[in-house]
């Protein structure tokens, strides 16, 4: 209550009436699975092309590339991606780039473990404006000793990723600053040490301190890189001639002069014209760890600085679909994935089946579960990076399907009858004797149609509950109860009064009115469609003591129509 000490008119703003609640998102998709590079915390994906840009592609065994092409395919426009990695998140390729006076500047890092990092190349050279330099990155997915040949030996490989920074400054206070320019970057992460400008030249990122690139060589021409081995007195004569032909020096090299000039330029005291680095170890660019990922890859961690897989979906509360193409390969994962969307409950799982499954008579889902959905068979794209033909589970397409059907028909439609794009065809084509024996078990099928493609057929969770039976009741209720959540929340600690009441009961019926008369709900009024009560009804003092308002509500949920049935017969009445 306002007070007022002095004659005059007052002019107050008070809030009436019930405050809107806007529906939450349902179209958004989380994926987790193994890529050959990038970071490990979820990134928010728009594209294929995006993704493809920051992961590369999956590694033999994975699909989670072919998923996420088939969402953008199918319908979808966002998603998060989590990569899952066996490498340690501390396994981080590295390299500190230096001034003229050798004082470090910025250390540069790939943004996420594993030896992909380690073909990462950094270039710093003089920008066309005085006080400008330019900064390249760049990426190769081929063996790293193959684009150190000289140009001679092979033909040039082209970087699979190159990112240009161009004029440049080393001023803090600058829009050019490099580190704010750099923090853009898809390829690495960067830390500034101190004010100054990188000196010129080319590095690679490493994972091995004794591997990095010695800081003397000068880059002049992007040409020839020659190899300075860490046992220069073993070598021969003939290969010590070699290293003679593309560096500049005076001295012979069958001497021991030659070879005490070759560790000087090794170890950054003596400058040559031509790019100098160690010898390097054999990098592909894709993962090169021993060990499989494991079911503690996918669940992740959340640290401080680092949250990874399903520990990190946790933090992101625009997700309401879930989705990890190679579940069978992981034992437990399926189970985990169901937990993680039960324990937030406002999510769901799209599960698949494996390559070879049981018999159909012996088909079962493997959860019972209201907060996921089971899809069969496998379907047959075209990959994403060969463009040869392959088997791969459906999961990425189904959840393209669902955002597609979220945003044309509303999440109260079940993303069944839907035709799926981007695929070629199915493992198994399913009879509808087939289907007779699967629908009832909530196995939902993949079938082919004469003369309508390839669809989605069938709408059931993997719940026993026949309340839960349809998926779209599930996603309805999820949808509502997560709108309802977040559209309230500016009653927490208001008198709760019946002014509150009153205002809680108008603002869920206005939104639960825009529901129904989308086709969310059934019922011909509004009092069939839906209930809400707030009120001495609903709360006793002792709850009102002790700071709970309750609210009952009462919806009633669209249901698909599974079975269409035409009763027909003849009329021998007459006319």
């Amino acid at each position: 209550m306002p007070e007022y000490q002095a004659p005059g008119v007052y002019v107050e703003e008070e809030s009436t009436g019930s405050k809107s609640v806007e529906g939450v998102g349902t179209s958004t998709a989380g994926f987790l699975g193994e890529t050959v590079r990038g970071p490990v915390e979820p990134q928010l994906v728009t594209s294929y092309n995006q993704f493809e840009r920051t992961y590369g592609s999956s590694p033999k065994g994975s699909d989670l590339d072919v998923a996420v092409n088939g969402f953008f395919k199918n319908g979808g426009s966002r998603c998060f991606v989590a990569r899952v990695t066996a490498a340690d998140p501390n396994d981080v390729a590295t390299r500190t780039l230096i001034d003229e006076d050798k004082n470090e500047v910025l250390e540069i890092e790939a943004n996420g473990p594993g030896e992909w990092g380690s073909n990462v190349a950094v270039l710093v050279s003089d920008g066309q404006q005085p006080g400008q330099f330019d900064i390249v990155v760049r990426y190769w997915s081929c063996d790293r000793n193959e684009i150190m040949k000289p140009a001679s030996d092979r033909p040039e490989p082209s970087p699979e990723v190159e990112e240009v920074f161009d004029g440049v400054t080393a001023d803090p206070q600058s829009s050019q600053f490099y580190e704010k320019q750099l923090a853009s970057s898809v390829l690495i992460n960067v830390e500034f040490l101190a004010e100054g400008r990188p000196k010129d030249g080319l590095v690679w990122l490493s994972n091995d301190d004794a591997e990095l690139m010695t800081d003397g060589g000068v880059v002049e021409a992007e040409e020839d890189v020659v190899h300075i081995p860490e046992e220069l007195d073993s070598l021969d004569e003939d290969e010590l001639e070699a290293l003679a032909e593309p560096i500049n020096i005076e001295a012979d090299p069958s001497s021991e002069e030659f070879v005490e000039e070759l560790k000087e330029i090794r170890e950054g005291d003596k400058d040559v014209d031509v790019e100098i680095v160690a010898e390097l170890p054999s990098e592909t660019g894709e993962e090169s760890e021993s060990d499989e990922v494991t079911l503690s890859d996918y669940e992740g961690v959340d640290k401080p600085g680092l949250r990874t897989g399903l520990a990190a979906f946790e933090a992101i509360d625009e997700i309401s679909i879930v989705c990890a193409p190679d579940e069978k390969n992981v034992q437990g994962l399926t189970d985990s994935l169901v937990a993680h969307c039960e324990n937030k409950g406002d999510r769901f799982a799209i599960l698949q089946s494996e390559q070879t499954p049981s018999p159909v008579q012996d088909m079962e889902t493997p959860v019972d579960s209201s907060y996921a959905a089971y899809y069969y068979p496998w379907i047959k794209v075209l990959d994403p990076v060969t463009n040869r033909e392959k088997l791969a589970p459906p999961g990425g397409h189904i959840a393209g399907i669902y955002s597609r059907s979220d945003i044309e028909h509303g999440v109260h439609k079940a993303p069944a009858n839907e035709p799926m794009r981007g695929i070629v065809g199915l493992q198994h084509d399913i009879t509808k004797g087939e289907q007779d024996i699967l629908n009832p078990k909530g196995i939902n099928c993949i079938r082919s149609f004469q003369g309508r493609g390839i669809r989605v057929w069938g709408a059931r969770t993997c719940s026993s509950d026949p309340e839960w039976k349809y998926l779209n009741v599930r996603r309805l209720f999820l949808y509502i109860e997560q709108s309802l959540e977040q559209g309230t929340q500016w009653a927490v600690f208001e008198p709760n009064d019946k002014d509150l009441w009153a205002r809680i009961r108008q603002s869920t019926e206005n939104f639960l009115k825009t529901v129904w008369r989308e086709g969310g709900l059934q019922g011909a009024t509004q009092d069939e469609a839906f209930f809400v009560r707030c009120g001495e009804d609903t709360m006793t003092q002792e709850d009102i003591d002790n700071g709970r308002l309750i609210v009952e509500v009462g919806i009633a949920p669209v249901k698909p129509a599974e079975f269409v049935v035409f009763r027909i017969a003849q009329d021998t009445g007459e006319a």
